[in-house]
């Protein structure tokens, strides 16, 4: 049997310290009704802790940027009342002994609707740099060199919040 010690003890980096090297990968759930996460959400995160996961990376969070997500159901991380509901999620976890931190995100160019059908152009706000798939289709509007400088000013906003 392979000793489970490592796996069991402290990990200390910088200013962060975790109680075992136990990490939770995100996993996107879409439960946080018009973006804000709720009591049920910092309950979720919170047992993982109380079960022994040291580092909990969240489910995927958008950033402040109109093309960021493509689910109501996704958390945002920016506003304000997302960002008191991450405060409660992350008020939970601390007081089951673990650590959190969001996975910043952004959709970005995404043509399919998860089903592997193609979502018509004009039907949804994707974006990336150029608007076009790896075989050059469009697939996404392109982004001008400002609304990529405003998405990285979101990511670090967001980072910022947290």
């Amino acid at each position: 049997m392979p000793d489970l010690d490592i796996l069991l003890s402290p990990y200390q980096l910088n200013a962060l310290t975790v109680p075992n090297r136990v990490v939770m990968a995100p996993m996107t759930r879409s439960f946080s009704p018009g973006g804000i996460p709720t009591a049920d959400v910092a309950a979720y995160y919170r047992r993982r802790a109380s079960h022994g996961v040291g580092l909990i990376i969240t489910e995927g969070t958008g950033v402040g940027r109109a093309g960021a997500l493509d689910d109501p159901n996704v958390p945002r991380f920016h506003r304000e009342a997302a960002l008191a509901g991450w405060k409660n999620v992350v008020d939970e976890v601390h007081a089951a002994g673990g650590r959190i931190a969001p996975q910043l995100w952004h959709v970005g160019n995404k043509p399919s609707n998860g089903a592997g059908e193609r979502v018509a152009l004009s039907a949804h706000r994707y974006e990336s740099p150029s608007g076009l798939s790896l075989t050059g289709e469009r697939v996404a509007q392109p982004m001008s060199e400002s609304a990529v400088a405003d998405t990285i000013d979101a990511f670090a906003r967001a980072a910022a919040d947290a």
